[in-house]
């Protein structure tokens, strides 16, 4: 394997698999997984990778694609690698891992060290609640400081609430930068040195006989401020002037260029007082905060990221480092390393020096991927030059570009080919396609100009490729903002009623039902308000102004036992409500909790995907769909309204300038400071375009606007390339008079008990009980047949996953029931010469219900469900033989037969409904 290694993947190439395979190929040559420290940009990434790891590692010699590519880099036989799995299996599995994202990892150092900066070790990470801080920070100056605050905004113009954005970038930067005290007196001078200039020029052209209107009224000002902004200011020469040209001589010329030569110097001293002022503010800011951060025992990412940098600058050295964190990293593999930030690099180069430093001791390897062209996230710190910079800067890195794309089909990889290939100035590398055919269609849409109806010919596309056979869970609208999203989603709503769309918004933990319900009926307790009771007993069904007559004490007992109590109480306990339970932790109390729950950013917990998907192009990124729609940006792109414009030379930042209208007309290097940012900015478009494009698997459509279209800086024209392609799925989810209709049915409080044994304790509204079935529910899920061989595989991935909750004997119960279910006649029977799916989704009335199993033999359909519950009740046999109805339904066919499979601790039962 290359030691040090940099690879460019392109979108679709691999960039996963080719981490995977490195990792594996790393403990083969004999690393610990607690010394390869693996990073990751999303914590969603980082599981995927152990996950990912975890799972090519139990099922190695399965695929031949990542045993020849382990082959391949480690250098050894096939048999070798696969006589060695189960021992790195057992050392993964056992192993303390280093898998973080940036932010958890520069975290962990911090609580390490924190005693060196006067916090404990227990400090919440949250956002500063920026209204909070900024009327906390201005009732902590005094009346001097207040006082320069108050004139830097008048002279500024600005806001209290610009001031403290410009606060936070400069927090977020984290540079060194040095200003010049400016005297404000020498502002006011050098405005009366260019009047001196500027009248000149008007007397000039007043007491010019053939200086026309025009040319008088361009010379019409009488103060500085009425001067500042004409057109001839601008001109290099007098005579360049138009209204000037006829009667420009030295005099006039001499008088200009002295007049200019003056405005540099004003705006020179302009900018730098500005700056100066600013950081003078900045630094009292930055004071209050870090005390006000100590002093609430909270600290934002950034400034996790900001004190990390400070120590490992000046407090600490890396041996010491290294001791405290108890592991010597010895590999590095960085994910995603175009998102990479100067302060993240910053902080990891020590690092990352050791590694490269040559030191023969220890076998060390470095390793990073990415893809420049998908570097979206340059707003928030992102700096994609880091990926060749570092190349650059150590010769011992070799490069290598991974250009094959195994995501999308030939025809989509063509178009995008075909679209960034001309381009001047953007590295871009030819891709290879290893899946034919695709569908690529543009459509120049008019109506996306019109307010009302601009989503129509969307909403028609979507009709037609359902029709066409494409499974509506299978489609994914990509937009340009979150305010899109929005209104697309209450459109397509309104038109298909029964369909079933998600988005980021709507599955955020706070707006899925239960929890929903939950909330609210806290605030009902707390502020005893009827809008709150009345909004639960819509959630649950109940008729309006019915009594809700539940006694909970919100002050004696925990928030958690809060929470469970109203949810057992109405029948609302489900995942998500275990997952509000796990998050209320982070509230310190009941009020905290009713005031801030609404801010609560945790998403929902699915246990699948489902429903026609928006979202934006930013938050697809690392996704894929079979069928993209991609819509054109509706409204204008917000410019940028900062006041700082910050420069760099590669990595290294070369200047910093406040800006002020017209600098560039006097200050050349600001000017070319502007064109950097622009041609930059220009890329970012050009690489949120690649991002949206690159996200299809087999189907790309496009929406263009006519008129001043995002997509016209590639030059898009309306095409169709290829023939729609069905999805592969079974289900598909057809229109609204084709969907099975149901009424949801009201289960309840499964008090209706058929048979329960009565000499085990009933746990089942516990968590434990909760996560013990849903471990169960998830290996039978991932069992491939129901062999041995496959359980223990399955079983495997059910460790990996629910470990955490559940212990090592748990997992012994669950394979024991399984068992006791595989050794079942009858359901041997059943399964026998049987095409089965798990978790097949059917929808109906726009809900998605999963069968646990569904066989199919002899054109004869059977539904199995798995219990785990120690109670039989009556609402599993409504439940099963709603799913038989809706099978025979959707199957045109009568033979369908369901049955309920009670996995017991030492029992198996069988059912038939």
């Amino acid at each position: 394997m290359k030691q040090y290694l940099a690879l460019k993947a392109s979108a679709g190439s691999g960039k996963t698999f080719a981490l995977t395979v490195r990792y594996i190929t790393l403990l083969l040559k004999g690393a610990n997984p607690s010394e390869i420290l693996t990073l990751t940009f999303t914590n969603k990434a980082a599981n995927e990778m152990s996950e990912r790891i975890y799972k090519t590692l139990q099922t190695l010699g399965d695929d031949e694609a990542y045993l020849s590519a382990i082959q391949l880099e480690a250098g050894i036989l096939k048999e070798e690698i696969l006589g060695k799995k189960n021992l790195l299996l057992k050392q993964f599995t056992n192993a303390t891992l280093s898998i973080y994202t940036i932010d958890k990892f520069v975290n962990k150092i911090l609580r390490e060290f924190c005693g060196y900066i006067g916090i404990g070790d227990d400090f919440d990470i949250k956002e500063d609640d920026v209204e909070k801080l900024s009327y906390n920070f201005l009732k902590s100056l005094n009346l001097e400081d207040f006082d320069k605050l108050i004139e830097f905004s008048w002279y500024e113009n600005k806001k209290f609430n610009s001031l403290f954005e410009l606060f936070k970038l400069l927090i977020e930067k984290n540079e060194t930068i040095t200003t010049v005290n400016v005297d404000a007196t020498l502002i006011t001078l050098q405005k009366q040195e260019i009047l001196k200039y500027a009248f000149k020029i008007k007397e000039l052209v007043l007491n010019c006989s053939i200086a026309s209107a025009s040319a008088k009224k361009a010379v019409d000002f009488e103060t500085f401020e009425d001067l500042l902004g004409r057109t001839w200011l601008e001109k290099t020469s007098v005579s360049e002037y138009s209204y000037f040209k006829k009667f420009a001589d030295d005099l006039m010329q001499e008088n200009f260029l002295n007049l200019k030569e003056e405005l540099s110097k004003y705006y020179k001293l302009r900018s730098a007082y500005s700056l100066n002022k600013l950081f003078e503010l900045f630094t009292k800011f930055k004071e209050f905060k870090t005390f006000y951060n100590k002093s609430k025992n909270y600290l934002e990412f950034n400034d996790i990221s900001n004190l990390v940098y400070e120590l490992l600058s000046s407090k600490i050295d890396k041996e010491f480092l290294y001791f405290r964190l108890d592991a010597k990293y010895s590999h590095i593999l960085i994910d995603e390393f175009q998102d990479t930030s100067l302060l993240q690099y910053n902080i990891l180069k020590p690092l990352i020096e050791e590694i490269l430093s040559g030191n023969n001791e220890r076998f060390k390897t470095f390793f990073y991927v990415g893809d420049t062209k998908q570097s979206i996230y340059r707003f928030r710190g992102g700096k994609r030059e880091l990926f060749d910079y570092v190349a650059k800067s150590n010769p011992l890195i070799k490069v290598e570009v991974l250009n094959t794309n195994y995501r999308s089909c030939e025809n989509i990889v063509n178009y995008v080919n075909s679209l960034f290939k001309p381009l001047g100035n953007y590295e871009y590398y030819d891709q290879l396609s290893v899946n034919k055919e695709g569908y690529v269609e543009v459509i120049e849409d008019s109506s996306l100009e019109d307010e009302e109806e601009k989503f129509k010919t969307i909403a028609s596309t979507i009709a037609t490729l359902i029709q066409k056979g494409v499974n509506s869970n299978d489609i994914a609208i990509l937009t340009y903002t979150n305010s899109d999203v929005l209104a697309l989603y209450s459109y397509l709503s309104e038109k298909f009623p029964s369909l079933k769309i998600s988005t980021e918004m709507t599955s955020k933990l706070i707006n899925q039902e239960n929890v929903k319900a939950v909330i609210n009926m806290i605030k009902y307790l707390f502020f005893n308000e009827e809008i709150y009771k009345e909004n639960v007993n819509a959630i649950v069904g109940k008729a309006p102004l019915s009594k809700l007559d539940l006694k909970v004490d919100l002050y004696k007992n925990t928030l958690q036992e809060v929470i469970k109590t109203i949810a057992n109480n109405l029948n609302l306990m489900d995942e998500n409500v275990i997952k509000l339970i796990e998050e209320s932790s982070n509230f310190e109390n009941i009020v905290e909790f009713v005031f801030d729950i609404d801010k609560l950013e945790a998403s929902m917990v699915n246990s699948e995907q489902s429903g026609l998907q928006i979202l934006t192009i930013f938050k697809s990124k690392g996704l894929e769909f079979q069928t993209v729609i991609l819509l054109d940006r509706i409204k204008r792109k917000t410019p940028d309204r900062s006041s700082l414009l910050f420069e760099y030379d590669e990595v290294y930042l070369k200047n910093i300038y406040y800006k002020i209208k017209d600098l560039e007309n006097y200050n050349e290097n600001y000017k070319k400071a502007l064109q950097k940012e622009k041609a930059l900015s220009f890329d970012d478009e050009l690489n949120i375009l690649y991002v949206a494009l690159t996200r299809a698997k087999e189907n790309l459509i496009i929406f263009k606007k006519q008129k001043s279209s995002v997509f016209d800086i590639l030059d898009i024209k309306p095409l169709i390339i290829g023939s729609i392609i069905e999805s592969s799925k079974q289900s598909k989810n057809y229109e609204k008079q084709q969907k099975v209709v149901y009424t949801k049915l009201d289960l309840g409080k499964q008090d209706n008990i058929i048979k329960k044994e009565d000499d085990e304790k009933d746990y089942s509204n516990s968590l434990y009980n909760r996560y013990f079935g849903l471990a169960t529910h998830y290996c039978l899920e991932m069992l491939a047949d129901f062999t041995t061989e496959s359980l223990e595989k399955a079983l495997g991935l059910a460790i990996y996953k629910y470990s955490q909750y559940l212990s090592e004997n748990d997992f012994k119960l669950i394979k024991q029931r399984i068992l006791l279910m595989f050794e079942n006649i009858h359901f041997q029977d059943l399964i026998k010469d049987a095409n089965f799916i798990s978790e097949q989704a059917i929808l109906y009335n726009g809900e998605i219900k999963i069968i646990d199993l569904l066989l199919e033999k002899q054109n004869r359909y059977y539904i199995l469900d798995y219990k785990t519950t120690k109670e039989e009740m009556s609402e599993h046999i409504t439940q099963v033989s709603t799913y038989v109805k809706a099978i025979k339904d959707i199957v045109k066919c009568d033979e369908v037969e369901g049955y309920l499979l009670y996995l017991k601790e030492d029992s198996f039962n069988i059912k038939k409904v």
